[in-house]
Protein backbone atom coordinates (compact mmCIF):
# COMPACT_ATOMS: atom_id res chain seq x y z
CA UNK A 1 0.00 0.00 0.00
CA UNK A 2 2.90 2.32 0.78
CA UNK A 3 5.71 3.45 -1.56
CA UNK A 4 7.44 5.85 0.22
CA UNK A 5 6.87 4.85 3.82
CA UNK A 6 6.97 2.07 5.89
CA UNK A 7 4.04 1.93 8.31
CA UNK A 8 4.26 -0.36 11.64
CA UNK A 9 1.16 -1.07 13.74
CA UNK A 10 2.22 -3.16 16.51
CA UNK A 11 2.46 -0.31 18.42
CA UNK A 12 -0.87 -0.66 19.88
CA UNK A 13 -4.33 -0.39 19.25
CA UNK A 14 -4.13 3.03 17.95
CA UNK A 15 -1.25 4.54 15.64
CA UNK A 16 1.34 3.74 14.05
CA UNK A 17 5.14 3.59 13.52
CA UNK A 18 6.39 5.61 10.31
CA UNK A 19 9.99 4.99 9.27
CA UNK A 20 12.02 5.57 6.26
CA UNK A 21 11.66 9.17 6.68
CA UNK A 22 14.18 12.18 7.76
CA UNK A 23 11.85 14.59 9.38
CA UNK A 24 14.10 17.14 9.03
CA UNK A 25 14.99 17.41 5.15
CA UNK A 26 12.42 18.59 2.60
CA UNK A 27 9.83 15.96 1.68
CA UNK A 28 8.21 15.53 -1.78
CA UNK A 29 4.72 15.61 -1.62
CA UNK A 30 4.02 11.91 -2.26
CA UNK A 31 6.22 11.39 1.23
CA UNK A 32 4.08 14.11 2.39
CA UNK A 33 0.13 12.33 0.74
CA UNK A 34 1.19 9.48 1.87
CA UNK A 35 2.18 10.43 5.94
CA UNK A 36 -0.92 12.41 5.89
CA UNK A 37 -2.95 9.08 5.01
CA UNK A 38 -1.57 6.63 7.24
CA UNK A 39 -2.29 9.76 9.92
CA UNK A 40 -5.77 9.53 9.07
CA UNK A 41 -6.23 6.18 8.95
CA UNK A 42 -4.50 5.41 12.20
CA UNK A 43 -5.37 8.59 14.36
CA UNK A 44 -1.65 9.14 15.56
CA UNK A 45 1.42 8.37 13.79
CA UNK A 46 5.21 8.17 15.34
CA UNK A 47 8.56 8.86 14.16
CA UNK A 48 11.71 7.95 15.99
CA UNK A 49 15.66 9.06 15.63
CA UNK A 50 14.60 11.97 14.25
CA UNK A 51 16.85 15.27 14.99
CA UNK A 52 14.67 18.29 14.59
CA UNK A 53 15.50 21.96 15.88
CA UNK A 54 12.44 23.73 16.34
CA UNK A 55 11.96 25.42 13.59
CA UNK A 56 12.23 22.47 11.53
CA UNK A 57 9.56 20.98 13.84
CA UNK A 58 7.17 23.97 12.98
CA UNK A 59 8.35 23.15 8.95
CA UNK A 60 7.01 19.37 9.42
CA UNK A 61 4.00 20.17 10.55
CA UNK A 62 3.38 23.49 8.66
CA UNK A 63 3.01 20.88 5.88
CA UNK A 64 -0.04 19.54 6.96
CA UNK A 65 -1.68 22.68 7.81
CA UNK A 66 -1.68 26.45 9.49
CA UNK A 67 0.44 26.77 12.72
CA UNK A 68 -1.62 27.32 15.58
CA UNK A 69 -0.93 29.16 19.02
CA UNK A 70 -1.27 28.33 22.44
CA UNK A 71 -2.67 30.49 25.10
CA UNK A 72 -0.82 30.00 28.00
CA UNK A 73 2.54 28.79 27.57
CA UNK A 74 4.93 31.27 26.17
CA UNK A 75 6.79 29.58 23.26
CA UNK A 76 11.09 29.21 22.96
CA UNK A 77 13.05 32.37 21.18
CA UNK A 78 13.38 30.95 17.99
CA UNK A 79 10.10 30.06 16.70
CA UNK A 80 6.42 31.36 17.75
CA UNK A 81 4.48 28.13 17.51
CA UNK A 82 6.99 25.67 19.28
CA UNK A 83 6.09 26.14 23.04
CA UNK A 84 8.45 24.10 25.46
CA UNK A 85 7.47 21.71 27.62
CA UNK A 86 9.52 20.83 30.89
CA UNK A 87 9.28 18.73 33.96
CA UNK A 88 12.03 19.16 36.23
CA UNK A 89 13.38 16.61 38.41
CA UNK A 90 11.92 18.61 41.71
CA UNK A 91 8.84 19.36 39.85
CA UNK A 92 5.79 17.64 41.37
CA UNK A 93 2.72 18.53 38.52
CA UNK A 94 3.12 17.48 34.90
CA UNK A 95 1.59 18.99 32.27
CA UNK A 96 -1.24 17.41 30.07
CA UNK A 97 -1.92 15.10 32.93
CA UNK A 98 -5.26 13.98 32.77
CA UNK A 99 -7.50 12.41 29.51
CA UNK A 100 -8.33 15.29 27.17
CA UNK A 101 -8.21 16.70 24.11
CA UNK A 102 -5.50 19.51 23.78
CA UNK A 103 -7.55 22.85 23.77
CA UNK A 104 -10.82 21.59 22.80
CA UNK A 105 -12.31 25.02 24.53
CA UNK A 106 -11.11 27.13 21.61
CA UNK A 107 -13.85 28.18 19.52
CA UNK A 108 -12.22 26.88 16.46
CA UNK A 109 -9.36 23.47 18.34
CA UNK A 110 -6.34 22.50 17.07
CA UNK A 111 -6.64 19.32 14.52
CA UNK A 112 -3.82 17.73 15.33
CA UNK A 113 -0.45 17.84 18.12
CA UNK A 114 3.03 17.35 16.97
CA UNK A 115 5.49 16.57 20.16
CA UNK A 116 8.86 15.85 19.73
CA UNK A 117 11.20 14.57 22.59
CA UNK A 118 14.46 16.23 23.53
CA UNK A 119 14.93 14.48 27.49
CA UNK A 120 13.29 11.81 28.75
CA UNK A 121 13.30 9.92 31.53
CA UNK A 122 15.19 6.17 32.18
CA UNK A 123 11.76 5.10 33.15
CA UNK A 124 8.41 6.36 32.75
CA UNK A 125 6.88 9.49 31.26
CA UNK A 126 5.40 7.39 28.84
CA UNK A 127 1.80 8.82 26.78
CA UNK A 128 -1.31 7.07 26.93
CA UNK A 129 -3.52 7.66 23.73
CA UNK A 130 -6.69 6.67 23.33
CA UNK A 131 -9.14 6.19 20.10
CA UNK A 132 -12.22 8.22 20.59
CA UNK A 133 -13.83 6.94 17.26
CA UNK A 134 -13.87 3.46 18.14
CA UNK A 135 -15.13 4.26 21.34
CA UNK A 136 -17.98 6.10 20.11
CA UNK A 137 -18.33 3.51 17.54
CA UNK A 138 -18.87 0.73 20.62
CA UNK A 139 -21.86 2.76 22.24
CA UNK A 140 -25.35 1.88 22.26
CA UNK A 141 -27.75 3.00 19.91
CA UNK A 142 -29.42 4.82 22.09
CA UNK A 143 -26.78 6.62 23.63
CA UNK A 144 -25.22 7.79 20.49
CA UNK A 145 -28.78 9.33 19.55
CA UNK A 146 -29.19 10.71 23.14
CA UNK A 147 -25.87 11.99 22.86
CA UNK A 148 -25.28 12.74 19.07
CA UNK A 149 -27.93 15.85 19.39
CA UNK A 150 -26.88 17.47 22.60
CA UNK A 151 -24.04 20.27 23.11
CA UNK A 152 -20.66 20.60 25.75
CA UNK A 153 -19.74 24.07 26.98
CA UNK A 154 -16.35 24.06 26.67
CA UNK A 155 -13.98 26.46 28.79
CA UNK A 156 -10.23 26.58 30.14
CA UNK A 157 -11.57 27.69 33.72
CA UNK A 158 -11.74 24.23 35.58
CA UNK A 159 -7.40 24.11 34.39
CA UNK A 160 -6.18 27.26 33.88
CA UNK A 161 -9.20 30.09 35.38
CA UNK A 162 -9.31 31.29 39.12
CA UNK A 163 -9.47 28.38 40.58
CA UNK A 164 -8.84 25.90 38.47
CA UNK A 165 -6.41 22.86 38.87
CA UNK A 166 -3.39 24.70 37.21
CA UNK A 167 -3.24 27.04 40.16
CA UNK A 168 -1.17 30.07 38.66
CA UNK A 169 1.50 31.00 41.53
CA UNK A 170 2.27 27.33 41.49
CA UNK A 171 2.51 26.56 37.65
CA UNK A 172 4.78 29.32 36.98
CA UNK A 173 6.74 28.11 40.46
CA UNK A 174 6.33 24.55 38.75
CA UNK A 175 7.06 25.11 35.17
CA UNK A 176 8.72 28.62 34.99
CA UNK A 177 7.96 31.83 33.38
CA UNK A 178 6.85 30.75 30.46
CA UNK A 179 3.33 29.56 31.71
CA UNK A 180 0.59 32.36 32.04
CA UNK A 181 -2.20 33.33 29.79
CA UNK A 182 -4.71 35.99 29.03
CA UNK A 183 -7.23 35.47 32.43
CA UNK A 184 -10.16 36.98 30.82
CA UNK A 185 -9.96 33.92 27.60
CA UNK A 186 -9.11 31.23 30.61
CA UNK A 187 -13.00 32.11 32.07
CA UNK A 188 -14.43 31.87 28.21
CA UNK A 189 -16.89 29.35 27.28
CA UNK A 190 -18.02 28.05 24.06
CA UNK A 191 -19.77 25.55 22.55
CA UNK A 192 -19.16 21.92 20.66
CA UNK A 193 -20.69 18.87 20.17
CA UNK A 194 -20.65 16.09 23.05
CA UNK A 195 -19.59 13.78 20.05
CA UNK A 196 -18.29 15.33 16.49
CA UNK A 197 -17.82 14.63 13.42
CA UNK A 198 -14.26 14.51 11.76
CA UNK A 199 -13.80 16.92 9.32
CA UNK A 200 -11.56 14.73 6.80
CA UNK A 201 -12.99 11.35 7.25
CA UNK A 202 -16.86 11.87 8.28
CA UNK A 203 -16.16 9.32 11.66
CA UNK A 204 -17.50 10.24 15.03
CA UNK A 205 -16.21 10.37 17.67
CA UNK A 206 -16.73 11.03 21.64
CA UNK A 207 -15.23 14.82 22.08
CA UNK A 208 -15.98 15.78 25.57
CA UNK A 209 -14.00 15.32 28.47
CA UNK A 210 -13.64 16.37 32.61
CA UNK A 211 -10.92 18.86 32.18
CA UNK A 212 -12.70 20.56 29.39
CA UNK A 213 -16.36 20.25 29.23
CA UNK A 214 -17.88 22.30 32.17
CA UNK A 215 -21.41 20.69 31.76
CA UNK A 216 -23.86 19.78 29.07
CA UNK A 217 -25.51 22.60 27.75
CA UNK A 218 -28.87 22.86 29.68
CA UNK A 219 -27.59 20.52 32.54
CA UNK A 220 -25.90 21.52 35.37
CA UNK A 221 -22.05 20.91 36.12
CA UNK A 222 -23.10 18.17 38.84
CA UNK A 223 -25.31 16.32 36.51
CA UNK A 224 -22.75 16.40 33.66
CA UNK A 225 -20.12 15.22 35.58
CA UNK A 226 -21.36 11.95 35.89
CA UNK A 227 -21.71 11.60 32.19
CA UNK A 228 -18.20 12.41 31.42
CA UNK A 229 -17.02 10.40 34.25
CA UNK A 230 -19.00 7.43 32.15
CA UNK A 231 -17.82 8.10 28.69
CA UNK A 232 -13.83 8.39 30.21
CA UNK A 233 -13.96 5.24 31.51
CA UNK A 234 -15.86 4.22 28.82
CA UNK A 235 -12.75 5.11 25.51
CA UNK A 236 -9.92 4.57 27.92
CA UNK A 237 -10.63 0.84 28.22
CA UNK A 238 -7.85 -1.41 27.33
CA UNK A 239 -8.80 -1.77 23.79
CA UNK A 240 -8.82 1.46 22.59
CA UNK A 241 -5.48 2.57 24.60
CA UNK A 242 -1.78 2.80 22.68
CA UNK A 243 0.90 3.17 25.62
CA UNK A 244 3.67 4.95 23.83
CA UNK A 245 7.18 5.25 25.27
CA UNK A 246 9.04 7.90 24.24
CA UNK A 247 12.58 8.40 23.29
CA UNK A 248 15.43 10.80 22.73
CA UNK A 249 14.27 11.69 18.82
CA UNK A 250 10.55 10.78 19.18
CA UNK A 251 8.00 12.71 17.39
CA UNK A 252 4.14 11.66 17.80
CA UNK A 253 1.64 13.73 15.66
CA UNK A 254 -1.90 12.86 16.80
CA UNK A 255 -5.41 14.04 15.64
CA UNK A 256 -7.44 15.78 18.35
CA UNK A 257 -10.66 15.30 16.62
CA UNK A 258 -10.72 11.74 17.40
CA UNK A 259 -7.82 11.09 19.83
CA UNK A 260 -7.89 11.72 23.40
CA UNK A 261 -4.18 11.72 25.45
CA UNK A 262 -2.90 11.50 29.02
CA UNK A 263 0.85 11.96 30.04
CA UNK A 264 1.31 9.76 32.81
CA UNK A 265 3.49 11.48 35.58
CA UNK A 266 5.33 8.42 36.91
CA UNK A 267 9.20 9.70 36.73
CA UNK A 268 9.99 11.74 40.55
CA UNK A 269 13.45 13.22 40.62
CA UNK A 270 13.89 12.90 36.72
CA UNK A 271 13.65 15.39 34.19
CA UNK A 272 11.30 15.61 30.54
CA UNK A 273 11.83 18.18 28.26
CA UNK A 274 9.55 18.19 24.83
CA UNK A 275 8.21 21.13 22.33
CA UNK A 276 4.62 20.92 20.78
CA UNK A 277 3.44 22.41 17.45
CA UNK A 278 -0.28 22.29 16.93
CA UNK A 279 -1.70 22.81 13.69
CA UNK A 280 -5.35 24.82 13.26
CA UNK A 281 -8.63 22.82 13.17
CA UNK A 282 -11.83 23.78 12.19
CA UNK A 283 -15.11 24.16 14.05
CA UNK A 284 -16.34 20.79 15.51
CA UNK A 285 -19.37 20.06 14.08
Amino acid sequence: MWKTIEVDTSVGPVGAIISGVDLSEELDEEVVSEIHQAWLKHHIVFFRDQDLTPPQQAAFGELFGELDTYPFMKSVDSHPNVIPIIKEPETKINFGGAWHTDSSYKEVPPKATLLYAIEVPQNGGDTLFANATAAYQDLSDGMKSTFGEMKGVFTPKMVHGSGGSYDKKEMKKELGPSYGGNEEFAESEVEHPLMRTHGETGNKSIYCSKPHTHRIKGWSHEESHSIFSFLTKHLTQEKYVTQFKWEKGSLAMWDNRCVFHNALNDYPGERRHMHRVTIKGERPI
